[in-house]
């Protein structure tokens, strides 16, 4: 009997050692004598609130030669989910501000904006573990300088945000608005190429 308990004793160890040695651990090596690539955890977005500062240039135009180039920076607020393991969606709030780089004018009048606020939907799709493909659908609301008038525009973009570190993510992006009627200018549009960072509060 003892000798029995003693054999069963025997291989329960040596199964349990073969087990163990099994499996790869960090600085050993596998079966065949080499090492195991390091494990690669999938970059996911946690629900939560974010912060975002972005710069770019701006392009505004209402027919030739009714053109107003800047460089904009932008404030945004928002709070993100994932729906489902792929699916993203986000609200958020921006503000903006605009510095003249070209300004072409006719008869006193331009398209030159300044300060500029607004909201958008984002829902985006995990393209792969890290990058993060995302379409803008807005409203915003930006002032005409050179008109002393503010105009109501709809917002619609394309853009992609990846991770850099824990809890911070690059992001770029291109938006286009197009303007309800503006005296003296018509409807104006604008093309904006976005690159900025996001601070994830998770």
């Amino acid at each position: 009997m003892f000798k029995k308990l003693l054999l069963a004793s025997a291989v329960l160890t040596a199964s349990t050692s073969i087990a163990v040695a099994g499996h790869s651990y960090k600085g050993e090596r596998d079966y065949k004598g080499e090492m195991p690539a390091p494990a690669c955890p999938s970059y996911t977005y946690a629900a939560g609130p974010y912060i975002g500062l972005s710069a770019g240039v701006r392009n505004n135009y209402s027919g030739a030669p009714l053109v107003y180039q800047g460089l904009e920076g932008t404030l945004s607020v928002g709070y993100a989910a994932m729906v489902s393991p792929s699916f993203y969606l986000a609200g958020e709030l921006l503000a903006g501000d605009s510095i003249n780089l070209k300004d072409y004018t006719v008869l006193g009048n331009g398209v030159r904006t300044t300060w500029s606020y607004g909201l958008g939907i984002i829902p985006g799709y995990m393209i792969t573990d890290y990058v993060l493909g995302y379409a803008r659908v807005g409203v915003v609301r930006s002032r005409f300088t050179d008109q002393g008038d503010n105009g109501t525009g709809w917002q619609v973009g394309l853009g992609a945000q990846t991770n850099l570190v824990q809890n911070w993510d690059l992001r770029g992006e291109y938006v286009y608005t197009g303007y309800n009627t503006i005296s003296g200018i018509g409807k104006p549009q604008a093309n904006q190429f976005n690159l900025g960072v996001v601070y994830k509060f998770v």
